[in-house]
């Protein structure tokens, strides 16, 4: 698993085009590329790497970090 300063913990940290990983407990749930943030909801949307469907992503329920490997915006 990974360490604990890899987890974002502030969504207006995240953007548009990144690449994250959405976590719960020690399970990865989905991973893919953000497509839009709501910041002040506290959700965002992203574009499933294995399905390619939008999904709904509120934060606060998950733990999010970039794909290992990628760059952060």
């Amino acid at each position: 698993m990974t360490t604990s300063h890899l987890w974002i913990h502030d969504v207006t940290r995240i953007h548009p085009g990144e690449l994250i990983e959405v976590w719960d407990q020690d399970r990865l749930r989905h991973a893919g590329t953000v497509s839009q943030t709501a910041p002040h909801l506290g959700v965002l949307w992203i574009l499933e790497d294995a399905t390619g469907l939008p999904k709904l992503i509120p934060a606060q329920d998950y733990r999010l970090r970039h794909i290992p490997g990628t760059r952060a915006a």
